[in-house]
């Protein structure tokens, strides 16, 4: 797999509403974005590589250094990347019965992903 994922911050440092991860997309010709919406707010950190997003109505073209920032509720995740690889910090807040993050770290599972 091309894609991988390293848990920063979580529910294992006894962090209740608040995530991070690394996320490491070494091949980005392999790897297919996929279209979604949580209740989430979430904002990515770019660390190396840039991509072109676009949701809600906006293009957004970002690189090293620039954030990203998605809003509770909004569709995204059309992504078309400009470089073959691509790192970057994803900080999402951790909200009562949504779905849980890509990396499967922001809650305790056995929480059944209710949030106190």
């Amino acid at each position: 797999m091309s894609t991988h994922y390293k848990s920063l911050l979580g529910f294992r440092d006894q962090a209740k509403r608040l995530h991070i991860h690394l996320t490491e997309i070494q091949d980005t010709a392999s790897h297919q974005p996929y279209q979604h919406q949580h209740m989430a707010e979430e904002a990515f950190y770019l660390l190396d590589g840039s991509a072109e997003y676009r949701f809600a109505g906006k293009t957004i073209v970002a690189g090293p250094g620039d954030v990203v920032f998605i809003p509770s509720g909004v569709l995204h995740a059309e992504i078309n990347y400009l470089t073959p690889s691509l790192r970057y910090l994803t900080i999402r807040t951790v909200e009562p019965d949504d779905e849980p993050c890509c990396c499967g770290e922001d809650r305790d599972p056995r929480s059944n992903a209710s949030i106190p």
